[in-house]
């Protein structure tokens, strides 16, 4: 069955009631109503594609549960939460507090431009260091949300229901998130994953590696070499907590050296575009344009609003191929203006109870994980062996 055809069958064309297990479905303009299992056995589906690319933004690492975050806030949180540690903070003689739509992001993007004008008129000769204030305590944000267990079960869980015992061609995770959950999650399951990085004592970042292959067998005498099944790339478009710069090459930091200093990340500001044209993002941006222009290619979103135009545009631009298809779970007023475009290849996924909310997507929305997956990822390591060994001498 073509990936469409289920979109077709089940679609009934009725307005949607909201009704428990509905999920609003949006082909091109076309509103729809389907039960969660077909969605997920549509999943099931782009999930045996080689193709499949993922886009993790900043609601997947956002979790709050009865008023109380229990992983790293958003960007409105943030701005709330820099008031109350900063309540007179000002700019160019202006207090800040209560404008900017109580969004951190958009007061950094002004920020940024009062700090380009600065160097035609002095308007505020101490711009660099509220910049750097500001940067710092979003930093210290994703300092303070690092461990936070539920949501790095839920990532966990994510990673879980994409096993498969067929799969051989690795699944691209990018993200714009400058945590760890995507990497503390592989590497608690022990699945391969390739982030850019090369080296054990001093790992740096090595666009290269992005090529490299996981194989079954190093026998050389081999013409042809199995992959590994079920290993991931993952790129991180706006650098991440870990990365650190020195003589102007990117290294990665051990996650119990990682503390509130400088690290390559792009904050959002007037130079954001130029930002992504140099080393490293020039590299992991280059990866993503490719990935999306292969042919049959899928790209599923996740917690992004579609506010970064500089990925927006990538996005859109792959939809000059005709076998692209945008698979978008979420609500914004920016996916608002994607459903308007009314193309049949960007399908927007999201209902009443927030199926489109990362946990309700990995539990309800995710194939259910199979019994040889779940061998697969429980099976003991060699390590938890040898412990058991030898405790029982």
């Amino acid at each position: 069955m073509k990936q469409e055809d289920l979109w077709e069958k089940e679609s009934m064309g009725y307005p949607y009631n909201g009704g428990p297990n509905m999920v609003k479905v949006f082909k091109g303009a076309v509103k729809n109503e389907l039960e969660e299992t077909v969605v997920q056995q549509e999943m099931a589906s782009y999930l045996q594609l080689d193709n499949i690319n993922f886009l993790i933004g900043a609601g997947c690492s956002s979790h709050i549960v009865d008023g109380t975050e229990l992983g790293i806030p958003g960007m409105r949180k943030l701005y709330d939460d820099f008031f109350k540690e900063n309540a007179d903070f000002s700019a160019a003689g202006l207090k800040l507090k209560d404008r900017f739509d109580s969004n951190l992001e958009k007061m950094l993007e002004a920020l940024g431009a009062i700090q380009v004008a600065n160097e035609i008129v002095a308007i505020d000769k101490d711009i660099d260091e509220k910049i750097d204030t500001v940067r710092k305590f979003i930093r210290s944000k994703i300092i303070e949300g690092l461990h936070g267990k539920e949501v790095l079960s839920i990532y966990k869980d994510f990673y879980k229901r994409m096993i498969s015992e067929s799969r051989k061609a690795p699944i691209n995770i990018f993200t714009t998130n400058y945590d760890l959950y995507n990497e503390q999650a592989l590497d608690s399951l022990g699945l391969p994953y390739n982030n850019g990085f090369t080296g054990t004592y001093k790992r740096k970042f090595n666009p290269a590696s992005y090529k490299y292959a996981y194989v079954e067998d190093m026998n050389l005498s081999k013409e042809v070499w199995e992959r590994v099944p079920n290993s991931f790339n993952l790129y991180k478009i706006h650098g991440s907590i870990s990365w650190y710069k020195d003589e102007g090459d990117i290294f990665e930091k051990d996650y119990a050296d990682i503390g509130s200093e400088d690290t390559v990340m792009i904050y959002p500001t007037p130079l954001k575009d130029r930002t992504t044209l140099m080393v490293p993002y020039s590299d992991l941006f280059r990866n993503f344009e490719s990935s999306l222009l292969k042919q049959n290619s899928v790209l599923v979103t996740l917690g992004y609003s579609f506010a970064d135009d500089h990925i927006n545009r990538l996005i859109l631009n792959a939809l000059a191929i005709p076998t692209f298809k945008l698979i978008v779970f979420g609500e914004s007023d920016a996916i608002t203006k994607l459903i308007e475009l009314d193309d049949k290849r960007i399908i927007v996924i999201n209902s009443d109870d927030k199926i489109h909310y990362f946990k309700n997507f990995v539990e309800k929305i995710m194939p259910e994980q199979s019994e040889n997956s779940r061998e697969m990822i429980d099976m003991p390591t060699v390590a938890r062996i040898i412990k058991s060994f030898e405790e029982k001498k």
